[in-house]
């Protein structure tokens, strides 16, 4: 039952023949203890697999909490992130996919921290990351806690959580009028042009790395493209400077996908996209780039020797 005098939250979940995940999901957010009214809303994209059923009988056993619509035709993974995002209401929303959850007090310290962060159009946490059987792999990033600007993300790429995203429903547009498809880095970049992200490097999300489903492992290409339609919807806005290290930073990351992929065209496919994206000459593009693939490779080899003989250092999927 709603509260009046408290802040009201929509939980955005979207799934997809999630069945070995949903539970944890949803539990994870019913037993939050904030206070606040928290409002879950599904999007089951025509599952298969018995997620579904799962939904529909935890959401009986928790009458009033969880709004479950089973489309009948599947609109695929943006087209149902906007469905949900349209039925968001109250103050808040915020967003979950249905292979990951959440940990006890992600909502309150987010709610704390948007309060004490006026400007800030959104809020975003840090994540435990997890494989598939949910084995302890590391954290999402080593960033550090602070507020984080437009030329920020692009400097440092995409290293903020989806799962951990909280933001004032005012701002739902940003979600619900980007051009299809969109990687959740281009929802990341829209709110940092509405004001400074506020964001905390306390894990509050378990985050599923590769699991059933995930677009990285089924859809690189694609992913790709879209990362690159992010950049170029948001370099207009930044100074020079910052729009060369942003397509540098991308074409870092397209040589060790290269690299590993055995696969050279892929550089010489995205070199020029790059060079004429960042408006600058080989030259410089290549010396930025260059200084980019050392530091990764010199923060890599040092993960990988902390972890091999010292045995202290988890993983860091995304340095930053």
């Amino acid at each position: 039952m709603s509260m009046p005098g408290r802040p009201n939250v929509t939980v955005c979940v979207v799934t997809y023949n999630h069945a070995r995940y949903i539970a944890d999901c949803l539990l994870s957010i019913l037993s939050q203890d904030v206070d606040a009214n928290v409002r879950i809303v599904v999007g089951d994209d025509s599952s298969t697999d018995g997620t579904t059923e799962i939904v529909a009988a935890i959401a009986a056993q928790w009458p009033g909490r969880i709004e479950h619509s089973v489309h009948q035709e599947r609109l695929g993974a943006i087209g149902n992130l906007r469905f949900v995002v349209g039925q968001a209401g109250g103050d808040f929303v915020a967003h979950l996919d249905g292979d990951d959850f959440w940990l006890p007090g992600k909502l309150r310290e987010q709610l704390m921290l948007l309060e004490n962060h006026p400007e800030s159009p959104a809020c975003f946490t840090n994540a435990f990351v997890f494989d598939d059987t949910r084995h302890p792999v590391g954290v999402f990033t080593n960033a550090k806690s602070g507020t984080y600007d437009l030329a920020a993300l692009l400097l440092r790429g995409n290293f903020l959580n989806h799962s951990s995203l909280v933001y004032r429903v005012a701002h739902r547009a940003t979600v619900l009028e980007l051009p299809t498809p969109f990687i959740d880095y281009r929802i990341h970049l829209g709110l940092a042009l509405l004001g400074p992200l506020v964001y905390t490097d306390k894990a509050f999300v378990g985050y599923r790395c590769g699991s059933t489903g995930s677009m990285l492992a089924t859809a690189n290409d694609a992913v790709r493209e879209r990362y690159y339609e992010a950049l170029l919807s948001a370099i207009p806005d930044v100074a020079s400077g910052v729009r060369v290290a942003a397509c540098a930073d991308m074409m870092r990351r397209i040589i060790f996908r290269a690299t590993r992929s055995r696969n050279p065209a892929l550089v010489r496919a995205w070199w020029a996209r790059l060079c004429a994206a960042a408006q600058v000459g080989s030259l410089t593009m290549l010396r930025k780039t260059i200084l980019n693939v050392c530091g990764e490779s010199y923060r890599q080899f040092v993960q990988i020797m902390s972890i091999r003989l010292l045995r202290a250092s988890p993983r860091v999927l995304y340095f930053r």
